[in-house]
């Protein structure tokens, strides 16, 4: 977490006051959500840049660390002593979150992004908070391999498209990999290509998929595979989204996680839609060794604890279950409890 106030003495532009900045949010809004065409535009313009910083930066820093819970432990271990690649870095918004989470006083951040605006206002933020760590910038990757490096794409493969992110991947040639992206049903497809790529070239998927098989939302034209985390935010980020009428504490992602190396699997079943809840149950439609199933939870007999945390079940999220009986094309499980 970071706060509005720690970034504005490093933005770029220096906003006279609350409403401009305001003002420029809703602009930047309305670019990427209605006026697309317009969306480049934005990375030379330093106030829009900083307002990107102000909102977008801050509110998207806290995804790391939730999507980092999911990851196999061994694995997160292996990252504290990697050198990071933050492809597509922006102004550096998941370099930031990566030094948040990783404590490592050796820590070494690679930065590459096209839009020199960008890499700019990220120096700034990065020798204003983080000035011991070594920070390389490019527009492109040039550098040599060293020691072993985590390539994080984090907003930036879904603006990039699988062919670049594969070439890409191919040259560098990462130990292992991260995607946080927007969860868009459009971009599904792209980060199946990717997926499939990193298959045949000896790459292990530790996330989201129990197993290397081919996908079972391949093709559909209704459902694709994303997740939903929950975070939260310092006060003053708070107050700005709610002056810009913005949600930012729900947020939907696609994250897909691969390494070089084996890794023992978080989970077998994995929940990737919740429906609305029922007098007396919960159902989700949950990934199990690769197949998509319908699972159906009963209340009855269950404890309150047990019932809250069943409400706060996202997509996304591990479970692990047993098979209570098959009905019809669902099956009743029982849901295991962590220390139960």
């Amino acid at each position: 977490m970071i706060s509005l106030a720690e970034l504005l003495p490093h933005l770029l532009y220096q906003f006279k006051s609350e409403a401009e900045l305001i003002k420029s949010i809703e602009e930047l809004s309305h670019n990427f959500t209605q006026d697309r065409s317009s969306i480049s535009e934005y990375l030379g313009n330093p106030r829009l840049v900083s307002a990107y910083v102000a909102f977008y930066l801050t509110t998207n820093i806290p995804k790391l660390e939730a999507v980092m819970k999911w990851m196999p432990e061994a694995w997160k271990k292996d990252l504290l002593e990697c050198d990071l690649i933050d492809m597509g870095s922006g102004p550096g918004t998941f370099s930031l979150a990566w030094s948040l989470w990783n404590k490592n006083p050796n820590l070494k951040v690679i930065q590459i992004e096209n839009s020199k605006p960008m890499l700019e206002q990220a120096r700034k933020i990065w020798q204003g908070l983080y000035p011991h760590v070594e920070l390389k910038q490019s527009e492109r990757w040039n550098f040599e391999n060293t020691k072993d490096r985590l390539m994080l794409f984090g907003h930036s493969a879904n603006e990039m498209g699988s062919q670049l992110v594969t070439s890409t991947i191919e040259k560098a040639s990462p130990d292992h990999l991260l995607f946080i992206e927007p969860g868009t049903k459009s971009f599904f497809p792209e980060m199946l290509k990717i997926r499939q790529w990193l298959l045949d070239h000896d790459y292990k998927v530790l996330f989201p998929c129990p197993l290397e098989l081919e996908c079972p939302m391949k093709g559909s034209d209704e459902d694709w595979c994303h997740q939903f985390i929950q975070v939260s935010h310092s006060p003053d980020v708070e107050r700005l989204t709610q002056m810009a009428r913005k949600d930012r504490k729900l947020l939907p992602l696609i994250v897909h996680a691969y390494s070089k190396k084996s890794y023992p699997k978080t989970t077998q079943e994995r929940v990737v839609r919740v429906f609305p809840e029922t007098k007396f149950s919960f159902e989700w439609d949950v990934c199990h060794s690769n197949n998509l199933e319908r699972y159906q939870v009963m209340k009855r007999n269950l404890e309150k604890a047990s019932l809250k945390l069943l409400t706060q079940v996202l997509a996304g999220a591990p479970v692990e279950t047993e098979l209570d009986k098959e009905v019809e094309k669902t099956r009743r499980v029982r849901v295991i409890f962590p220390n139960k």
